[in-house]
């Protein structure tokens, strides 16, 4: 019989770099039930703040919090379109472009330089002793239409001339201009392949490799299908972020069912299952469906949850509306949810 995995509970965190401050927070956020925290490690923590990631980190085991780190925004290739780039701002040559030849603001996946930067990112990240990597959204570059789903099969990247000659070389013909069967494989095997290598730079760092896949299997803007890239072997944590309010998608319907497709995987792939919560853009008297989202997601068995961002995404525009009760309502669920697990 498999043994019973404790209940993981945490919150993604980027507001400050104020140690005093980061203090504060962290003590918040345990006493709120989180057994864990995300930390993003952007391009410009890259550059100008490692050592402080490092006080971070060791502040954040020293409360007892287990430590994921966040590649948030390098190469636009890693969450959401929050934090710029200046990688690519300086090699526009090594960046996507969009089917029509337009230049896409997003590194090319099949970019041998933009790969050596991440692992040199890796690097730096296992130099502060996080715990784990959180690959947080991989993508091409989409735009809201592409996201939503009104723009069809017409517009996508990347067509460089890189990816137009691996194309040819992998299928024997040019590279389509409609998203057809054999290009759908083709970004796949990228993602893939872009994983295996990565994943493994972090696994030799004695690192665990966790990804955050977009809530849905959308060949346009990144997987066809979750299954394979749950099957890489140094990839540990396997989940995803079904965000309904942002999606415009009921509740219940859309987290149960993201919820028990991501169980369905790892448990054929024997990897961890993770699920997180929307924290971000709560309208006011919704606050609740923040709880019932935890409980949904503890009820279909998942033992990892997380949420964006701490405090209710307090200091940013993408704030909840009342962030400090969407916070209480989190922490109340969290623990919640642990409680029933020990029951």
């Amino acid at each position: 019989m498999t043994p019973e995995k404790s209940m993981k509970t945490g919150v993604a965190y980027f507001e400050t770099r104020n140690l005093k401050h980061v203090k504060e927070d962290l003590t918040d956020m345990v006493a709120h039930n989180c057994t864990f925290v995300v930390h993003t490690m952007s391009e410009y923590d890259l550059n100008f703040n490692t050592l402080v990631m490092k006080d971070i980190v060791s502040l954040s085991h020293d409360m007892g919090l287990e430590v994921y780190i966040n590649p948030w925004g390098v190469g636009r290739v890693f969450g959401g379109p929050e934090p710029y780039s200046h990688w690519i701002a300086e090699r526009p040559d090594q960046c996507q472009k969009m089917n029509d030849g337009s230049h896409a603001p997003i590194a090319c996946l099949n970019s041998r330089p933009f790969r050596d930067y991440v692992k040199y990112w890796i690097d730096q990240a296992a130099a502060t002793a996080a715990d784990i990597v959180f690959w947080d959204e991989p993508h091409y570059h989409y735009t809201h239409e592409m996201l939503f789903g009104s723009a069809g099969r017409d517009r996508w990247a990347c067509a460089c001339d890189r990816c137009r000659a691996l194309f040819r070389e992998r299928f024997g013909r040019n590279l389509p201009q409609v998203l057809d069967d054999d290009l759908i494989r083709f970004r796949d095997e990228v993602v893939l392949d872009l994983f295996g290598e990565i994943t493994r730079h972090a696994g030799g760092h004695g690192m665990q490799n966790a990804v955050c896949v977009l809530p849905d299997e959308n060949p346009l803007v990144g997987l066809s299908k979750w299954d394979p890239l749950a099957e890489i072997p140094d990839l540990d944590i396997f989940g995803t972020d079904p965000y309904w309010m942002v999606f415009d998608r009921p509740l219940e319907q859309y987290v149960r069912t993201t919820a028990r497709r991501v169980m369905d995987i790892c448990g054929k792939t024997g990897k961890e299952a993770q699920l997180w919560v929307q924290a971000f853009l709560i309208w006011k008297d919704r606050e609740g469906e923040v709880g019932r989202a935890v409980e949904i997601m503890a009820g279909e068995g998942v033992t990892n949850i997380a949420a964006w961002a701490y405090l209710g995404s307090a200091y940013w525009n993408h704030k909840c509306q009342d962030h400090e009760k969407v916070w209480e309502i989190l922490g109340r669920a969290f623990g919640e949810a642990a409680g029933k697990q020990k029951a």
